[in-house]
């Protein structure tokens, strides 16, 4: 199997970070929905940052992920003609 090379895990620590900052916006979120209300402009602000911080760790973790198999290059020598 392989395994992540620097910058991949440069994404996965950056992916890791995203989902920390969406749970934290998400309990923010939640404070404020009961104390301000749905209607109010800072917690919209806060679903629409939970968002964003959900979707980049996504993108994150997908680019994170190792490759499933190793590319030969295209003049290999094992390349049948």
């Amino acid at each position: 199997m392989n395994t992540r090379n620097t910058g991949r895990k440069i994404a996965f620590g950056f992916a890791v970070a995203s989902f920390a900052s969406m749970a934290i916006s998400l309990l923010i979120f939640g404070y404020f929905m009961v104390t301000r209300g749905g209607s109010d402009v800072v917690t919209a602000s806060l679903f629409a940052t939970t968002l964003f911080f959900l979707s980049c760790g996504i993108v994150l973790y997908l680019m994170s992920k190792p490759p499933k198999y190793k590319l030969e290059p295209w003049d290999s020598v094992d390349q049948p003609e």
